[in-house]
């Protein structure tokens, strides 16, 4: 994977993590902040295992399927 790919990977996951800290001090959680973050990793998720051609681990492509399904679910099925 190149360096490009890999510091957005990881810009991505820090800023997600950014959100999650945020959306912890709001007295209820918006719904479309969690849609649009599940967005963002399904599509991160895509560009980071199409860089594999490889039988290689791909940890950052399983990174953020899971959190694709996770933030897509949770925005979804929130009350």
């Amino acid at each position: 994977m190149s360096r490009p790919f890999l510091f957005s990977s990881l810009i991505i996951i820090g800023l997600t993590v950014f959100l999650l800290g945020y959306e912890l001090t709001l007295h209820h959680f918006v719904k479309w902040h969690f849609l649009v973050t599940g967005a963002v990793h399904f599509i991160m998720a895509i560009i980071i295992n199409r860089q594999y051609t490889k039988k290689d681990i791909n940890y950052l492509g399983w990174i953020h399927v899971v959190a694709a399904v996770l933030f897509f679910a949770y925005g979804h099925f929130q009350f």
